[in-house]
Formats: structure tokens, sequence, C-alpha cells
């Protein structure tokens, strides 16, 4: 404030104007305050009644007169008498006294008198003013450091009650003030317990004074208690708080609360932030108790030294804290009163005081000089007690003027809380949190306003792993505006009041309680318990909604369950390894099964071996299958958790009917099928069910039906899935039943037990074989029954399945997420990636790098295909997919989450062709072929013989008599020649051993298209058709016409090159691998046999096309390595690399994947130095006007040629060399000898190829013209090369024009 702005001060103040003179009257004051703003300007305080000990502060000169003006009004406003007032006193000052004009002095008469002589008064009060800002708190900080002018003035008058160092200014039309109280009144109670403290009335100078406050008072002060409306004049000082004097936040104060909590902890040295953070809770927690219970005369407060001290506050708040504990978690805590110790001693009459005093001060010493629920350090004697004290004192006050309760800004606090949660625990361990991202696109998945709007009564929701409350408050916010737009006649109170959390971790517990108070859901209950275990507060079959991360791989956890407790899940057998079993989860998974209701929602988060580990974890499968229907599946990758790096899968569940449920229905259906309850399709009509299982993998329904009788027909078993029956009952193989069900093994054991019997061995061969078809009946019955269940529960899923993978790449994978992990020293813990961190002009500024409150914001901000933070509906989103499915509503994938998100039928997603049926789940579907065109789609099974290959045993290998069969493995598809057909082979084998040693296996015809069948090899897409009759190996398969009238083989390859990719129609397993029911399920486009003939020779011409190309290449090739021999017959100079006057050498630097970019300037080449990994707009080099001689440091030995003036940035990987004298070396020929020296030296992965390596290499050189003349002609080569590789890389694309003209 200045004279420019006086008159918009006097308006505020509500003065009255006349022309440039402003009045305004104070009921205490004979005449009215009188200003003239003219000229320099004039306030008349004297005429008010105001003693003016000098005129400096009376005209409008000087800023600080402005905040006096502000400071006088206030108190003659406040009922302060203006004799009482006195501005700028004349003190008589001694010698060594400190000399200055307070701005404001208040002292009164004795015995509340309004007259009498200088010698009658008594000084109350001290004000010095200062300007907004930097002059204030620069006053405020050498206050604190050496008493400054306020400990001066009390030097002049001790008999001072209070000193005050006060500011104002106008912000925003506003009068905003600010002031620091401190009494200096000694303490007597407080001075009686300590005997070491001096008081001000031993003190004889300011210095000493000011030691006082420093060292008794611990630089004591108050921020309100002068001004406020339930301040009296001359009652200066609050001793009691009530409700009305606590705040709301804003922005501006969560920050500097957050900064002033680290501050302290810094100042302190508090190392142990998880226990700092564990005591900051229980302070929350006793002050959300101390607003509710007192609201009137707040506990959770300091009073100020002269009327509290340590002791009193710490018993205030165990009070406080022991009731919260009871109310809101039901837990007992331990905690005497000082008035339950006095009431000990009310009889106690033989003893002297003297004695009492003695046993009070050892109950002190036990009561407080020990560690408790607000101790921020060790706690062991008095002086920690202390130590302890000073940071106690400084938390209560930052915390105290907050109000918590019925607030409008419980966002901002619920801010404020995150942001010390983020440091108080192990976020960068992911070991409580499960990210807010992945909270609130969870969350927002579920189809909470379906069911707010449709439920006749409250939901109910719980999180039975609630950790941190995360899921609770997002829940409880993202209902809000659901409820009052549905539901405006039921309270918010009430929705909230049906919010439960579960947790068994009692620190965790009391968060997630505090975390519901900041937000302002009070009524969320918490319980403290273990969720598996049944609990009065928590009712089964009662809950609509269900969202958590629960615990996983706990070992031991069912040694906290009783027998009984144990026996409730369905999950546990006697055969479970009690002390071992650490597959918590999967109980957790059945607890969800009995908590919800029918029609009851639930995201779970979960490891990702819930989906495809055996034992325990497939019969978790089946609980899902019968209880549940899976709406959708997300896939998260490692890096979602932080250093967890477990990859997880969110399952989005809906629990089936709970009174009539389907799965008995089906169970009851697949047995009467089986046991030829003939009269049941009148009964159930699910006939269908059994058709559709049959087309799913490839059985004739009559076949099947007459398998259910008791009888396999040849083409049954003729299926692969019925041979690989037979193999895994009557093979030896050591894995032969691993996976398959307990019953199926249970039957195939007994029976070999059987087979070893001396009484089976008698029988007859006949009788032997009723026997062994028997049991092999009964096995491929019990698996087949299983798969027929399982099929019907998944077909019947009333829903589709959304898919959602989360990319691979790192980088890619953040951009999913939103968000990235730091591991940055004191900035642990999550990032978001559109956040840039926080900056700071303030040198002063202690958490300049600290950006936790930036971040905990940046949610709102982050751009994830997860979720719209701004719009949770957005239609482009995969949340909104998800939920949409949920409701039964249309949806569309949107074109820019294809790749990440797919839907399809649960069918899709389990492999019901193997023997080892465990029920995984793949997060991806069964290949379908989506080609649109003008002539009908086919199946492969309808016109193709699918086979698979035969076990080529090692000690029939390596016959190389070509006028036998062929033996070809997935290798020989690799060998030159064999590009298109399969002409030449490694191995051959008679049609004798075929017939003796592998059971007469039959050929492969001429014509049949071959690919890989199982392994890494799949992802190669390699096809090749045979060229005469051979046999393939078991990684292998083939496909051959039925009739070459309906289909020729030559349309099938082409059509197969072009538009089948292996890898769609593999499973995920590891390694993977393509069944003959999924390919045979493939779909493809058939014309008529005319058209498929134009197709078969318009390709081949084109391959003719490629051969020829491919065999120019390689005699180009063959004709350099002539070339280069012949040169280097000549060669008679020897040149050593670490020559510096012929050779620069060097190597790149590490480069980062945030350096890489799509539209970079320069190549990145690594330990490949013939293929660019990426782009970087910057290199380590900056000259590029001579060529470069590039090889591969620590990969596979390789050297490549770079022209000059081609830009490029080498890694650490990648060494470069720059011929320095080209009359000596020339560098396009340096290679091949390079390249000779480091095959000779055997450089490789594992014999790394250093700088120190290669300046070691001698080369053979012949003179300069004949590597001139070879490099030239090397560079016509490389031209006709580059031109043929060009026209190779394009022969595909034609055939597939080809395809694509007469198909489509």
């Amino acid at each position: 404030m200045d004279k420019n702005n006086i008159r918009e001060l006097l308006e505020l103040l509500k003065f009255k104007q006349e022309g440039n003179i402003y009045t305004k009257r104070y009921s205490d004051a004979f005449s009215p305050l009188k200003i003239d703003i003219e000229g320099d300007g004039h306030i008349y305080y004297r005429e008010c009644g105001i003693t003016v000990g000098r005129e400096t502060t009376s005209n409008l000169l000087e800023s600080e007169n402005m905040v006096v003006l502000q400071c006088v009004d206030r108190l003659l406003w406040k009922g302060y008498n203006p004799i009482h007032i006195e501005l700028e006193p004349a003190w008589k000052l001694g010698h060594s006294a400190k000399g200055g004009y307070a701005d404001v002095w208040v002292r009164t008469f004795k015995d509340n008198g309004f007259d009498g002589s200088n010698a009658d008064r008594e000084s109350l009060l001290i004000i010095e003013c200062k300007t907004w800002g930097r002059e204030f708190n620069g006053a405020w900080i050498d206050t604190k450091e050496d008493g400054a002018q306020l400990f001066s003035y009390f030097q002049q008058e001790p008999s001072t009650k209070f000193l005050c160092l006060y500011t104002s200014d106008i912000i925003e039309n506003k009068i905003e003030s600010e002031y620091y109280l401190i009494n200096v009144q000694d303490n007597d109670k407080m001075l009686a317990n300590d005997d070491t403290g001096r008081s001000y009335k031993d003190a004889s100078n300011n210095k000493q004074k000011y030691r006082v406050w420093h060292d008794t008072y611990k630089c004591d002060y108050d921020t309100r208690g002068l001004f406020e409306d339930d301040i009296a004049p001359y009652q200066i000082g609050k001793n009691k708080y009530t409700i009305y004097d606590l705040k709301a936040v804003d922005n501006d104060t969560i920050q500097k609360k957050y900064n002033e909590f680290a501050l302290i902890l810094r100042q302190h040295n508090v190392g142990g932030h998880e226990n700092a953070f564990d005591k900051l809770v229980n302070l929350f927690l006793a002050k959300v108790v101390d607003e509710t219970n007192n609201r009137e005369d707040l506990h959770f407060y300091w009073k100020g030294a002269a009327y509290d001290d340590a002791f009193q506050l710490q018993d205030r708040l165990q009070r406080l804290y022991r009731d919260g504990m009871k109310r809101f978690l039901n837990e007992d805590v331990t905690y005497i009163e000082n008035s339950e110790i006095e009431k000990a001693f009310r009889r106690f009459k033989a003893d002297p005081d003297a004695t009492k005093k003695t046993i009070m001060e050892y109950f002190r010493a036990l009561k407080f000089f020990s560690d408790n629920d607000f101790s921020f350090i060790s706690v062991h004697n008095k002086r920690l007690f202390e130590q302890n004290a000073a940071i106690l004192l400084k938390v209560v006050k930052m915390l105290q003027d907050i109000k918590l309760k019925d607030s409008d800004q419980n966002q901002l606090l619920g801010d404020l809380f995150e942001g010390f949660l983020n440091k108080g625990v192990k976020q960068s361990e992911g070991q409580f949190f499960t990210p807010m991202p992945i909270v609130r696109f969870l969350v927002s998945s579920l189809p909470l306003e379906q069911i707010i709007k449709n439920s006749a009564d409250v939901p109910q929701a719980i999180d039975y792993a609630c950790g941190a409350g995360h899921f609770l408050t997002e829940y409880a916010m993202q209902i809000k505006g659901f409820a009052e737009k549905h539901r405006p006649d039921i309270s918010l109170q009430e929705f909230y009041a049906n919010i439960t959390g579960v947790e068994k971790e009692y620190r965790l517990s009391k968060v997630s309680k505090v975390s519901a108070f900041m937000y302002g859901h009070d009524e969320t209950n918490i319980v403290y318990a273990d969720a598996l275990v049944p609990h009065a507060d928590i009712k089964d079959g009662t809950y609509d909604v269900l969202i958590a991360n629960p615990p996983y791989s706990v070992k031991g956890f069912l040694e906290t369950l009783t027998e009984e407790q144990r026996k409730s899940f369905s999950l546990f057998t006697d055969n479970i390894n009690i002390g071992k079993n650490n597959a918590i989860e999967t109980f957790f998974i059945e607890r969800a099964a009995q908590l919800l209701k029918a029609g009851g929602v639930a995201g779970i988060i979960l490891p990702v071996s819930v989906l495809n580990k055996d034992g325990i974890y497939a019969r978790t499968r089946e609980i899902i299958l019968r209880k549940f229907d899976i709406v959708a599946l997300a896939e998260f990758g490692s890096g979602t958790f932080g250093k967890t790096g477990t990859n997880t899968v969110t399952m989005f569940l809906r629990r089936k009917e709970t009174n009539t449920p389907d799965d008995e229905h089906y169970l009851n259906r697949v047995n009467s099928w089986f046991n030829h309850h003939d009269n049941a399709d009148e009964a159930y009509q699910d006939i269908d069910l059994l058709h559709d299982y049959c087309a799913h993998c490839g059985h004739s329904l009559e076949n099947y039906k007459t398998f259910m009788s008791g009888t396999i027909t040849e083409d049954l078993l003729a299926n692969e899935i019925f041979q690989n029956y037979h193999a895994s009952f009557f093979g030896n193989q050591r894995n032969a039943m691993k996976g398959v069900c307990e019953e199926a093994k249970t039957i195939r054991t007994r029976f070999k037990s059987k087979q070893a019997t001396q009484a089976y061995r008698r029988l007859p061969q006949e009788d032997k074989q009723r026997q062994e078809q028997k049991a092999f009946m009964e096995f491929v019955i019990t698996i087949e029954k299983e798969k027929l269940y399982y099929f019907i529960l998944a077909k019947t899923t009333p829903n589709p399945v959304v898919i959602v993978k989360a990319p691979s790449g790192t980088t890619e994978n953040k951009r999913f997420l939103g968000y990235e992990w730091s591991d940055s020293k004191g900035n642990e813990g999550i990032k978001y990636l559109n956040i840039g961190n926080k900056t700071s002009s303030n040198d002063e500024e202690d958490d300049a790098d600290d950006d936790t409150m930036q971040q905990i914001r940046g949610i709102n901000g982050i751009h994830t295909p997860l979720f719209n933070p701004n719009n949770l509906a957005d239609e482009n989103k995969i949340n909104t997919v998800i939920r949409r499915n949920f409701e039964g509503s249309d949806f569309i994938i949107p074109d820019e989450l294809e790749d990440i998100v797919s839907v399809g039928h649960l069918v899709d997603t389990i492999d019901f062709s193997r023997t080892s049926f465990n029920l995984e789940i793949k997060t991806s579907f069964a290949a379908k072929n989506e080609i649109v065109g003008k002539w009908p789609l086919v199946a492969l099974n309808d016109i193709c013989h699918i086979r698979g290959g035969y076990t080529f045993p090692e000690n029939l290998q390596g016959n190389h008599n070509k006028q036998d069969i062929p033996f070809y493995k997935v290798s020989d598809m690799n060998s030159i020649g064999n590009e298109i057909y399969m002409a030449g082979s490694a191995n051959y084998i008679s049609m004798q051993v075929i017939k003796e040693r592998l059971n007469n296996a039959k050929v492969f015809e001429a014509e049949t298209i071959v690919f890989p069948k199982v392994g890494m090899t799949i992802h190669t897409n390699k096809k090749r058709m045979l060229s005469r009759d051979a046999l393939v190996d078991n990684n292998t398969m083939g496909i051959i016409s039925k009739d070459c009238n309906v289909v020729i083989n030559q349309y099938l390859y082409y059509y197969f090159v072009c538009n089948v990719k292996l890898s769609n129609i593999a499973s995920n397993a590891n390694p993977p691998s393509i069944s003959a029911k999924n390919l045979g399920l493939l779909e493809i486009l058939l014309p008529p046999l005319p058209m498929q003939q134009q197709i078969a020779n318009a390709c081949e011409a084109i391959d003719k096309e490629c051969q020829d190309a491919r065999q120019r290449f390689n005699e180009i090739k063959a004709e350099m390595e002539n070339i280069m021999l012949k040169a280097q017959s000549h060669a008679k100079k020897m040149i050593k690399l670490n020559r510096t006057d012929l050779f620069s050498i060097t190597i790149g630097r590490r480069v980062l994947k945030s350096e890489i970019t799509k539209d970079g300037i320069y190549d990145v080449f690594s330990a490949n130095v013939f293929d660019p990994f990426g782009k970087t707009n910057h290199s380590i080099l900056s000259d590029f006007s001579k060529p470069s001689v590039l090889w591969g440091i620590d990969g596979d030995w390789m050297v490549n040629y770079r022209p000059s003036n081609a830009p490029f940035n080498p890694t650490d990987h990648c060494g470069v060399i720059r011929v320095l004298d080209e009359t000596v070396v020339n560098p396009r020929y340096l290679v091949y000898p390079l390249l000779k020296a480091g095959e000779a030296e055997r450089f490789s992965r594992a014999n790394r190829a250093s700088t120190e390596r290669i300046k070691a290499l001698n080369i053979m050189l012949p003179d300069i013209n004949i590597q001139n003349e070879v490099a030239e002609k090397f560079i016509e080569f490389e031209t006709e090369m580059s031109t043929l590789e060009e026209s190779l890389s394009k022969y595909t694309e034609k055939k597939q024009t080809v395809l694509d003209k007469f198909l489509k």
C-alpha cells in the first residue's frame, strides 16, 4: 500500500469522504479520526485522542504509515480506547540501551481506569508495523535470530505482556493482514516443572530476554489472539479455540504445508519418513476427533507458552488419539489421563506433598519419556522427549488452523494428505499403492451410474485389501455426481456409509480412515481385519461393487487361518502344504465370489499367473468360470507397479445368478448327455450348445454323440485332439500327464498299475485290448466332460470379452500408462509424463526440486488411452469401452485403440484342443480370418488335409542319399534353393526305415505346403511347398488339397504366403504353437478353379523374376569375393591399425531411448553396423567429410562402409575408423581385409572387438592403385545389388496385388 491507493484503503476501511477529507467514528472515541489526503497528507491522530510521540507516522508519504493506519483502525474498531494508544513513544534510553521508536504502544491505567499519570500506566502491547512481503518476512527472520526491534522495545518496558509484528496490504480489492504475536509473560507452572528454564523476570537486558524466549519458550508465537471476532479488547491471547477459528485451505496453503512438513523433518534430522508419516496420520486422526467432539473448545491446539506446555499438549493428543482409535477402528489404546493419576492420591493422606510430587514425576517419566504414538524420533529420556516435543509442536502448529471436517476443499485436503503419503510410504517399491491412473481407470470402467440409477437400495461397495484407501476415495468421488443426479432423495453421507474397506495391516487401516476424512467421506467404514476371515461387519452376498488390488505371493498365509476358516474355501484341500502355499490371491478371488451379490461387479488386479499357471490357479479359473461372467481383461506390463516387476491382469467380472446357478444346471446337462438320459433334451433344450462345441473343436456332431454313447469312431480317432489323447494315455513320455485333470490321471495310473500285474499279463490279447479300450474311453470321457462343461459356461457368457494388452516396448508402455517411475533420490515414485518438474526462482526455496504436490495434481492432465481425466465418459477411451460392455450397450473400438484393444468371445481365449486342459485363459483371441472378398469363405478343414510332422530320432539322421525320401526340418527352409520349393534336404531316409523304425509314417505328398508348427520360428512366417514326396519333422506341419477339383495347391500356397500370418493362429504359450484345430477353423476365399489357376500362374511368373534376381545377387557376391581374393594375392604391405598417421579409431557413446526420435537427422548404429536402429537429432561426430569404416564391438562380427557426407551417430557398441591418408589406404577396400582379420581373431559376442584389439590387428594391403580399382568396381556392383535388393523386397507386394485384383 502507498499513497497512490490511499482512497481505496480508506473506502475499504469504510471512512466517509467529504472532498479530500475522510472521517470515521469509533464507539470508544470521543472524536472521529480524520484524514486529509491532499499533498503529503495528514492523519489527525491527536485530535482523536491518540498520543503521538513524533509525527513521522502521521503523514501519507511512507508505505509503512498505511500499515500503521490500518492497524490503529483495527484497534479502535475492536474497542480499544484511543487514550490507551500511543504512536512512536519517546522512551528515555540509558547508555547501554538500544534505541528506537515502536510504531504502536497500548498501555492501560491501573485497575482498568481511563485516567492517571504515566506512573499509573501498565504496558500491555507493543506493535511494530512492516510493509507486506519482503520487509515483514525479513523482520520476522531477524526477530527469530536475535530478537531485533521487538525485544529492544521489550527492554524499555519490561512489564509489557505482548509483542506483535504486524503487516497488511490490499490484495484483489481486499485488505489482507498477517501478524506474529509473542506472549512475554512467564508460565509459572511450566517453570516449576523445569528447573533449568530461565524466566523473563530474571532477564536484565534485551539479549537475555530474547534468550528466554528462544531457550525456555522455544520461540513460541501465535498468529491469532488480537483482532479476531471472539477476542475482546484488552483480552489479548487465546487459550480457548473453537471450530470457528479454523480456516479452509487453498492451493497455495497446501503447497506451503507440504513444504513446511518436509522442512521440519529436515531441520530436525528426522530420517525415518515412514515413521514420521505414521505419526502424522495419528495427528490427523486426533484432529478429526477434536473437530467432531470438541467444537467449542478445541484440544488440538497449542495455546501458547503462557498457557500451555509440551506435557499438557501431548496429554491432550493422546486422549484424542485413544478416542479416535476406539470410535473409528474399534481398537483400544492404553492411555492414563493426568486427572486419573491425581485421583489416585486423593485419599492418600499419610504421605506428605513431597512424596506425591516424587511419585508424580515417576509417572510422568513413564508416560512421556518413552516412545509413543507421537514420537517422530526415538524417545527414552527427558532430553529426547524435549527434542521430540519441539518437532511435535511445529507439526501441530502447522496443522492446527486447518479445517478438516465439513470443508468445501476436501479435494485439496486429499491432495495434501496424498503428498504426505507419497513421501511417507515406499511408493517407489509399489509396496502399498496402486498408481492413481490405474485406480481411476479401474473404477471408471465399472457401470457405477447404471448401478446407482437402477438399484432400489443404496449400493454397497467394498475393497477387501484397501491399503491406503485409494480405491475407496476414488469410488466415493465418482459416485457423487451419479448419486446427486439420479438419487437426490438420498444424502451423499448414506452412500458413503455403504462403502467398506478391509485392511489387515494396522498402520494402513489408520491411513485409509484418515484419507476418507480428508476427502470428506467421513462415513466410509474401515474394518481392521483379515478379509479372508469372517467378520460381523462384512456380510457375504451383499455387495454390489468390489474393487481391489489384493496381496500376491504371501508364504504361510494359511497358517494364520483356523481349520474352520480354511475349509470355508473350496480351494483348500488336504493336499495343500499350509506352510509353503503362497497363492493368497487365489483365495481372494474365491472370497470375491462369496461377498458379491448376484449381478454385482468387480474390478480386481491380479498377477497374470492367475490366467495360465497350473495347480491351484487352474482350480481358481474353474471358480471364475462357474461364478462370474468375464467382461474384460486388461493386461499390464511389468512397468505398471514400479520395481515390483509383476505382470498383472485386471479382471472385470460380473457375479452370476446365485439362486438358480447356471453352473449347476450345465453340470447336470453334461452329465445327462454322457449318462445317456435321452429325455433330457426335452427338459433342457440345450443340444445347440453341444453342436457349438463340436463345431468349435472340429468334430462331427453325430460322431461326438456316438462317442458319448461309448464308441470312438475312426473319424473321431483321426482327429488331432483324440490322437493327442491316445499318445498321452499310451505314451511313456515323462510329461505325458502334465496338466491333465486329476481324475483322468487317476484312471491312467490305475490302468498302468493293473497292466503291471501278473493277472493282466495272463489275459488273452482280446481281453487286454478290451480293458485298454475301456480305460482309454474312461480317460477321454473324463477330460471331454470337463472341456464340454467349461466350454458351455464360456459360451453362455452373455457379453463379449474386451481384452486390453499394454504395448511391450518400454517407451510405448509409458505412453500407454501416462506415467513412469522415478528413482531420483528424494523424488522416488510415480511421475506423470506430461507434468514438468517444479521450478523456483527463489534461491531460498528449500523444496524447489520436490514436485510431489505438482505430480499429484498432474493426473488431471495426463494423456493415456486408458481414460480422459477431464471426461471419464470419453467414447474414445478404454474405460468407456469396458463400461459399455458391462452395461450391455453397443460400442465400437476407436481406430486409435485397435492395436491394444480387441473384442471377442470368451471361448476363443481358451484352448479346448489340448489333453492337458487347464482352462488357461489367453489375453488374445483365436485367429479369425477378416478378409472380405467377392468369393465364398471356406474353412481349411473342409478343403484340406492338415497333418503334423514326425519325431526324427537323432540316430536316424545323417543319411545323404538323395535317392531316398527327404526328411525336412524347419532349418532346411533357410537353405539356398529352398526359397519357394523344398528341393534339397540335409537328411534323407529310406522307405524300409520308415516302415520299420517310424511305424510306417505317412509320407507327405509333393505340393504339400509346409511351415513351422512350434517355437519362435513361427514368427519367421516361412511357408514352402514340397517339390517331391517327403517327411517333415514334428516341429513342422503341412496342408494339401483334399480335391484338386475344388482347390489347387498352388493357389493355396500363394494365398498362404500373402494372407496368412502364422503368429496370428499360434497360441500364446511359451513356446508358441499352432494346433490343427485352430488352423482348420481358418477361412480363406475360394474363387473358381480357372481363377485359382490364373492367380497361381501370375504369382509363379513373379517368383521366376524373384529367383532370377536372387541368382544374379548371389553371382555378384561370388564375383566380388573372387575379385577381392585376386587383389589380396598381390598384397605385399603389412599395416598395423594402431598407426595414428593413417587411422583415427574411435567408438561412440551410449544413446538413450529418450534420444531416439522418428524424424531425426542421424542414423544410429550399434553392434549391427548394417541396420540403424533409430535416428537422433545429434551425433557424437561432427565431421562427415571423410568416409567411415564401422565395426561392431560386441555383437556378431561385422564390418561396413559408410560414404562421406552421410551423417550418422555411433553408440558405444559401434567402432569408427577414419583413414587419414587415402594415398596409402582406400577406406572402401579396407572393409574386406579388416573383416577377414576379425574372423581370424574370432571376434564375436563373447570375444569383443575392443578398440585395443582392433588397433593390434595387422592387415595386408596391395598397392593403392589396385585398392582403388577394386573399390571402383565394388561401387558398380553395390549399385546393382542395391537395385536388386529393392526389387526383391517388392515381390511379395506384387503377389499380394495379384491376389487382391482377383479376390477383392
